[in-house]
C-alpha cells in the first residue's frame, strides 16, 4: 500500500509509546491552565506504521494518529509531511476526527517548523514538538527557532547511525556534501576539530596524510547532547534505540538517540517536563 512504512522495527514502536505517554501526562499537567495546547509532527508520514517485530509483521498507529487520539486532547494539530502519497493518507485520516483542528502543511519540515514558530506569540500557547526526520534532515536553525519560542516541548529521535556513518574514519573518504549535511545538523564546524586529528602515520609519498576520526559513536553523541544544551533549557540523556531485541535487552547496531528537550526557560516549567519525560523513559 502507498502509505505504508516499511521501514519500521522494535524501534518504531519504543519511541510512538514515549511520545503518546508524554502528550497524555502533558495534556493533563495543562489542562487546567489557559493555554493553547498544540501538537506539531514535522514529519508525520501517513498515520500508519508497518513494523517487523522478530518474524511478526504488525500494522501500529503513527505519531499523528496517536497524537489525535490522546486524552486529554490538544486544541489545534498541525501535521507536516513532502511525499505526496503520504499527504493523502493523511486527509483521509483528518476525514475520521471532523471535530478536531487538525492543519495538514505539504512541504519542507524545516521551513514550515519556522514558520510556526513565527505564527504564535507563544504567551498564551504551548506545543509539543515531533522530529522523527528521514536521515539527517533536521537543520540546526530550525531547532534553534523552536527553542527560541521558549513554549515548546521536544521529542527528537536523533538520527545515530547515519550520523556517524557520515563523519567517516578517514576524513579523506568525507565529500563536500557529507561535510556540509553534518554542519547543517550540528549548526557548527567544531566537530572537524573535535573528532578528527592529524594521522599518526603518513605515508611517505602522503597518500595517507590527512586527518583521521579519533572521537567514538559515544563521544559523538556527547558533542550532540552538548550542543543541544546551548540551546534548550533542559535536556535529558538520550535514550538508545537498537537494530533489534527490545528496549531492556537490545543487540544490534544503535540506530537513534532518542531525545527530549525543553524550551520554556521557567525553572518550575522544564522542571516539571523533565520530570514527566524522565518516567517516560525510565519506563521504556
Amino acid at each position: 500500500m502507498d502509505d505504508e512504512h516499511l521501514f519500521g522495527g522494535v524501534w518504531t514502536r519504543t519511541k510512538l509509546d514515549a511520545l503518546e505517554k508524554y502528550l497524555a501526562a502533558f495534556n493533563t499537567a495543562l489542562s487546567k491552565q489557559n493555554f493553547k495546547r498544540i501538537y506539531i509532527d514535522a514529519f508525520a508520514g501517513s498515520g500508519w506504521c508497518d513494523i517487523t517485530e522478530g518474524s511478526q509483521k504488525t500494522r501500529i498507529d503513527g505519531s499523528a494518529r496517536r497524537a489525535l487520539n490522546v486524552s486529554p486532547p490538544f486544541n489545534t494539530h498541525y501535521l507536516i509531511e513532502l511525499a505526496q502519497k503520504k499527504l493523502a493518507a493523511l486527509r483521509a485520516m483528518k476525514a475520521e476526527y471532523p471535530g478536531k483542528s487538525i492543519e495538514i502543511i505539504h512541504g519542507d519540515a524545516n521551513i514550515e517548523l519556522k514558520r510556526l514558530c513565527k505564527k504564535y506569540s507563544w504567551h498564551d500557547e504551548r506545543a509539543v514538538l515531533f522530529l522523527d526526520p528521514y536521515g539527517m534532515k533536521v537543520e540546526w536553525e530550525t531547532l534553534k527557532a523552536v527553542a527560541g519560542t521558549h513554549a515548546i516541548d521536544v521529542w527528537y529521535l536523533f538520527p545515530y547511525s547515519a550520523y556517524y556513518r557520515q563523519a567517516a574514519k578517514d576524513a579523506n573518504a568525507m565529500d563536500s556534501g557529507k561535510q556540509e549535511a553534518i554542519t547543517r545538523l550540528l549548526g557548527t564546524e567544531e566537530w572537524r576539530q573535535v573528532f578528527y586529528v592529524p594521522k599518526r602515520q603518513p605515508d611517505l609519498f602522503d597518500a595517507n596524510s590527512g586527518d583521521e576520526r579519533e572521537a567514538g559513536h559515544s563521544e559523538m553523541l556527547d558533542f550532540v547532547s552538548g550542543r543541544l544544551r546551548e540551546i534548550f533549557p533542559a535536556v535529558l540523556e538520550p535514550k538508545i534505540l537498537y537494530q533489534g531485541g527490545d528496549s531492556r535487552n537490545p543487540h544490534g547496531a544503535p540506530l537513534f538517540a532518542l531525545y527530549f528537550a525543553a524550551s520554556n526557560p521557567k525553572p518550575a516549567a522544564y522542571k516539571l517536563a523533565k520530570k514527566i519525560a524522565k518516567d517516560v523513559l525510565d519506563a521504556l
